[in-house]
């Protein structure tokens, strides 16, 4: 009778938790390789529902999709519409990328394909704004230690011995770059004027041609050390960098 008792309880549990609403819900994305390159996604958030489409204009003959969502709240309503490079597009992601309670728009390129592609919720005009400079960062981690900043890792030559990583910010829908890590691991016997090394800098007015050496550091961490040290280093420093 208790186990009885106990499986009921469970499955009263199970079917509570499935008509909850306060996490938005996406369905799967379905992606065809072929001609098209669709993308056709719902997801819902409270009683307002979004489409996810996209539509290759020309076939075969274009670069470009178009892209667009529309929501159920009027049939007139467009709350995205864009044009985007489809070659090395391999994923779209729905999810709340800034923490706002939102889902947002990641489109994902190949590396070296073409520039990832971020539209973040607008509520007050229930629409999708596309992330000025959200291109210039690869492979984004949300920090633990402070959700409203995030940082990024991209290889730079020499079988990833060399490589970068800047932390960013949102801020009214823009991104904000403010440092910037570059390490060089490789020893290049032809570069003599540049040694192992890893060099700090603080980006001013969000130019990454205006750079401030902070600090620089030897490179005496392991090639499969420098996510611990990356990560450990944005987690703790963010907040300087300001």
């Amino acid at each position: 009778m208790k186990k009885t008792l106990i499986i009921l309880t469970l499955f009263a549990l199970l079917a509570c938790n499935c008509k909850s609403n306060k996490r938005p819900m996406v369905s799967e994305t379905t992606i065809t390789t072929e001609s098209y390159y669709n993308f056709d996604t719902i997801w819902q958030v409270g009683k307002q529902e979004f489409h996810f489409t996209s539509f290759d204009p020309d076939f075969e003959n274009s670069d470009t999709l178009l892209i667009s969502v529309k929501t159920n709240m009027s049939s007139n309503f467009t709350a995205l519409t864009d044009y985007v490079y489809k070659y090395g597009l391999v994923d779209a992601h729905f999810q709340d990328f800034n923490q706002d309670g939102y889902p947002d728009i990641w489109l994902y390129y190949a590396d070296q394909a073409g520039d990832h592609i971020l539209y973040l919720f607008n509520p007050e005009q229930n629409k999708f704004v596309k992330s000025l400079g959200f291109e210039r960062f690869r492979e984004p981690m949300q920090l633990k230690s402070n959700s409203n900043y995030y940082y990024s890792y991209s290889r730079a030559g020499c079988a990833d011995m060399n490589w970068t990583s800047k932390l960013f910010m949102f801020k009214n829908f823009e991104t904000i770059e403010l440092g910037y890590i570059y390490g060089k691991g490789c020893d290049d016997e032809d570069d003599e004027d540049e040694e192992q090394g890893i060099e700090i800098y603080q980006v001013i007015d969000n130019d990454e041609t205006k750079l401030k050496l902070i600090q620089q550091l030897p490179y005496d961490i392991d090639n499969y050390e420098k996510w611990g040290f990356i990560k450990n280093y944005w987690e703790t420093n963010y907040q300087n960098l300001e």
